[in-house]
């Protein structure tokens, strides 16, 4: 059946996510054969394969925030979708020198501060990355010799807030960094019994706590960090996912 929002009757058990449209041909370019199959309200859909052992996968536009994911994670699953990868990009919240601009974190869970996934399990459940697919992107990285960060993600619905201590109180509670996406599409995978599997890999784009962003300082030089990390977050998963294969 033709899903409403993505457009394709067919997905790939594995599924790269990606927030931002502009990153999908991105990942894509570090697959065999990718072609863009679907376009439709901003959300990009392209099929591909990976280099090595020519695994097929889809990547996908979420858009920004947990109520767009959800309906794509719904439609995807729908047509045929089994392990969700989001690679996406992150604000840091620990005060540290290696979670600038560029830096990696690969959460092993996610803090619901959100709306959407309420709706669809109890507050109770956790919203926790699969065990395999979480192992995977660090087995990967770990191979590739690429530094990351592991602990919890807070997800949420607010991005722009009035006071600045705001972020400094999640911090305070585990989190290492903040989005708005993955707390939704891991607990969509536990309302379906973990019949879908889930993980995230983030790269940062500068630290909420000591105001550091890619738009502050050497423009130029942050830029390049940033699409560094962004490109080693692709690698990663790519890897992850020809790993789970093999």
């Amino acid at each position: 059946m033709l899903q409403p929002h993505i457009k394709v009757e067919t997905v790939d058990s594995f599924c790269i996510l990606s927030g931002n449209p502009d990153r999908v041909p991105a990942i894509g370019s570090y697959l065999k054969d990718c072609e863009e199959v679907a376009r439709h309200r901003g959300l990009i859909t392209m099929k591909g394969y990976t280099p090595n052992n020519s695994t097929p996968v889809t990547i996908l536009t979420t858009g920004m925030g947990t109520g767009s994911s959800g309906i794509v994670l719904n439609e995807a699953f729908s047509a045929g979708a089994r392990n969700f990868f989001r690679v996406g990009s992150t604000g840091s919240l620990i005060q540290r020198d290696d979670m600038g601009v560029g830096s990696i974190h690969i959460p092993f869970a996610a803090i619901p501060d959100e709306g959407t996934s309420q709706k669809i399990v109890p507050q109770e459940i956790p919203a926790v990355a699969h065990p395999s697919l979480y192992q995977a992107l660090c087995s990967s990285a770990d191979t590739m010799g690429i530094s990351y960060h592991t602990g919890l993600v807070w997800t949420t619905d607010i991005y722009y807030h009035n006071d600045p201590e705001y972020f400094k109180q999640w911090a305070r509670y585990g989190a290492t960094c903040v989005e708005m996406e993955s707390s939704m599409m891991n607990r969509f995978c536990a309302s379906k019994a973990y019949e879908v599997r889930s993980a995230t890999i983030l790269t940062s784009d500068g630290n909420l706590n000591d105001k550091e962003t890619i738009y502050a300082g050497n423009l130029e030089e942050n830029t390049r960090l940033f699409a560094q990390g962004v490109e080693n977050t692709i690698k990663i998963t790519i890897s992850a996912i020809e790993g789970m294969i093999t």
